[in-house]
This record gives structure tokens, C-alpha cells and sequence, in this order.
């Protein structure tokens, strides 16, 4: 599909067809005479009734009206005309005196006006400047037509994107022995660069990972994409820090290329001992929830972005959850679209309390979110919760 919006080849419709009314049959043939050698089709009425039906069957570009007209005057032909809606100039054709008449007519929707008699010079005047306002007119509503349909086409795929992102999210939690796994992304626009994703190599291994692109909106959503097809490619068996050489040699070119980085955590979980491996690549945005409410963060072990420093080595964190413990990853879309609460994770933690589920859990994050009408940036939630038992 050609989406480009091109105004250099918008069609106007040429001023051609004039309508003199008047009922004098010398002003016509003159205003004929003087139309005619300047290429317009001319035709003439002798009353505002007369002009009216001609109207109805064949419109005209320009109209020159005389305000003096037998039967319905200038005025209220020049009403009906208006009312009809046309695309049509107006010019009222005055006796001397009568200016103020005109100046009315203008006020009513006339776009010009001529005194009789009729002198060269004026009349070159005020026809070239009326045919080059109705000539702009029709150009600038051409413009904005092809604006708006350019709009709508660019609304329509905006749509199927954000459409196509939301499936390339995974449609149901993995099934895990003694584990949940809850995960949601919103975005803050229609797309957005967030997403969360993961694999299952083995029945006891889990593979997951949440990213922030930098930036939302489209150029977001197009880097997520490079990022998450290189993440699905080389995120396997690997533990993190073997995976993130692969991932970080694989994108820091386009990171490069692009000047944007990325932020992400990445964790593999044995799910037969609790046993989690996790890289934190400048994400800071990760804690484990203790049985006991205790908290812990990923701080120490932190990374840069990726796209920061080419072959930046990342080290790998060993943390345990035990039955009852959960691990709490977002985005900073969570904590700046609730600045008044200072998100922190200890404050997240109160919030999580008493929940006994990651659905639970995950719930009372994003309800942090219900009095935000149009969240700052993207925002994405993964909770991973021990079961108190093994049932």
C-alpha cells in the first residue's frame, strides 16, 4: 500500500463555468463579452429564480449576482445559494450608492463585489482575486481530505500493528511444577517498545525475560521487534550470562545503528530446586518478595543497557525461591505514571501484601494504575510465584 502523502499532487478542480445574473441584458452581454475572452463558460439568468434552477442542474464556479433583481433580490438568492452549500464564489454587481448593500452581502457570504458601471481595471481586480481565493480554497480542502484519509490509513495500520504486538505476546502462562508466572504489558500508545516473553527448553527449565526499548510509540515497537526475534533465537539452554554475549553480539549493531538501548532483565529458573539465574542489564527495576516480607533487589549485580558499550560482560546473580517467595520485574512505565507514590520496591511490596497468588499480585500492580488516564510510557508487570505447597 502507497501511504505517502504527497501535496504537490493534490487536484483542484479549475475555475471554468460562471453564472452572470442580472436583468439587464446589456450587463450580461458585457459581462459575457469580458468573461469569454478570458476562457470562462459563460451563461446567463435574469432573475434569482431563473439563476436558481440553472444552479440545480449544472453548478457554477464563479457567480456574479446583482443585488437589484426582480422577484427574489440579490440578498436572498445569494441565501439560498449559500444555504445549498455549493462550491461557489459569490461576486455582488452594485449600482453606485449602494455600497453599504454590498458590505451587507458581504457579511452574508458574498466574497467580493463589483459597482457598475463596470471599470477595467477594478473588474480585472476583483475577479483574479476571487478565482485564486476559490482556486486556494479548493486546494487547502483537497489538502486536508488527503490529510484526514492519510490519517485514517495510517490509524488503520497503527491498529493492525498494535494487533499483531499484542499476539507476539505470549497468550498463556507456562504450566510450572510448584510455580505461577503472570505477566501483562500496556502500552502507551496504540504500540510500544516493553514486551516480556519466554521459553521452556525443558520441562523443569524456564527461560524469561522482560525489555524496555527505549522510546515508545512506532520506532519503539519496530526495535522490540528485531530484539525479541533475536531473544526467541539465542535464549535456550543457555544460563543468562552466556545467553546475553549471544544477544548483546547480535544487536549491537542495530542498537548502534539506531541510536537506542535497551534495558533487560533476563532469568532462567530450575523450578525442580527454586534455583534462579538472572543478568539485570540496566534494567534496576527487579525484587524477590520474601516469605517472610523481607525484600531483595538486583542492585549490586546491575549491567548497562544494552547498546551502551559494545561486549559489555554481564554477571550473573544465583538467588533461591523458597515456597511462598516472589519475584516482582516491571517497568519504569509503573513507577512514572505514579510519581506521587514513590514506587520503590518496598512501598510495591505493601502493596503485595497478603496477595497468595502472581495473578493476585499482578492485579494489585496494574490497579495502581486505574486513576492514570493516559500512562506516560509503556508499562510492563511480571510476577513469578512459589506455591506454599506443591498441590
Amino acid at each position: 500500500m502507497h501511504n505517502s502523502f504527497d501535496p504537490v499532487n493534490v487536484q483542484i478542480l479549475p475555475v471554468r463555468r460562471v453564472l452572470v445574473v442580472d436583468d439587464d441584458p446589456d450587463i450580461n452581454r458585457l459581462l459575457r463579452t469580458r468573461l469569454t475572452a478570458r476562457g470562462f463558460d459563460v451563461v446567463t439568468a435574469a432573475s434569482g429564480e431563473e439563476a436558481l434552477e440553472a444552479l440545480a442542474s449544472t453548478p457554477a464556479d464563479l457567480i456574479f449576482l446583482d443585488i437589484s433583481l426582480p422577484g427574489i433580490n440579490g440578498l436572498q438568492t445569494l441565501a439560498e445559494i449559500r444555504q445549498r452549500r455549493l462550491d461557489t464564489a459569490i461576486i455582488m454587481t452594485t449600482a453606485f450608492g449602494s455600497e453599504q448593500i454590498a458590505v451587507e452581502a458581504l457579511r452574508q457570504g458574498a466574497d467580493d463585489y463589483l459597482r457598475k458601471p463596470f471599470e477595467s481595471d477594478e473588474f480585472r481586480r476583483v475577479l483574479e482575486r476571487t478565482v485564486q481565493r476559490l482556486e486556494l480554497e479548493r486546494q487547502n480542502r483537497a489538502l486536508r481530505q488527503q490529510l484526514e484519509a492519510h490519517h485514517r490509513r495510517l490509524a488503520a495500520e497503527v491498529a493492525r500493528a498494535a494487533e499483531v504486538q499484542a499476539r507476539l505476546l505470549p497468550q498463556m502462562a507456562p504450566i510450572l511444577s510448584g510455580f505461577q508466572l503472570a505477566a501483562e504489558c500496556i502500552p502507551a500508545r496504540d504500540v510500544g517498545g516493553d514486551f516480556y516473553d519466554w521459553r521452556q527448553p525443558a520441562p523443569h527449565l524456564l527461560s524469561f525475560w522482560l525489555c524496555d526499548v527505549m522510546g515508545k510509540g512506532l520506532d519503539a515497537a519496530l526495535l522490540m521487534a528485531t530484539v525479541r526475534a533475536v531473544m526467541r533465537a539465542v535464549v535456550r539452554n543457555s544460563p543468562p550470562a552466556e545467553a546475553m554475549r549471544y544477544v548483546s553480539a547480535a544487536l549491537d549493531e542495530d542498537l548502534h545503528q539506531s541510536d537506542r538501548f535497551v534495558t533487560l532483565f533476563l532469568a532462567q529458573l530450575d523450578t525442580s530446586n527454586g534455583r534462579l539465574l538472572s543478568v539485570d542489564a540496566g534494567h534496576g527495576l527487579a525484587f524477590v518478595q520474601r516469605a517472610d516480607g523481607a525484600i531483595e533487589t538486583f542492585d549490586e549485580q546491575r549491567g548497562l543497557p544494552l547498546g551502551i558499550l559494545p561486549g559489555e560482560p554481564y554477571h550473573q546473580r544465583e538467588t533461591v525461591l523458597h515456597p511462598g517467595d516472589a519475584l516482582v520485574v516491571y517497568s519504569d512505565g509503573l513507577v512514572d505514571a505514579r510519581i506521587d507514590l514513590e514506587l520503590t520496591p518496598q512501598v510495591l511490596a505493601e502493596h503485595l501484601h497478603g496477595a497468595s497468588s502472581a495473578l493476585a499480585m499482578l492485579d494489585r500492580l496494574v490497579t495502581l494504575l486505574a486513576p492514570v488516564q493516559t500512562p506516560p510510557d509503556d508499562m510492563t508487570l511480571l510476577v513469578l510465584y512459589r506455591k506454599l505447597d506443591r498441590m
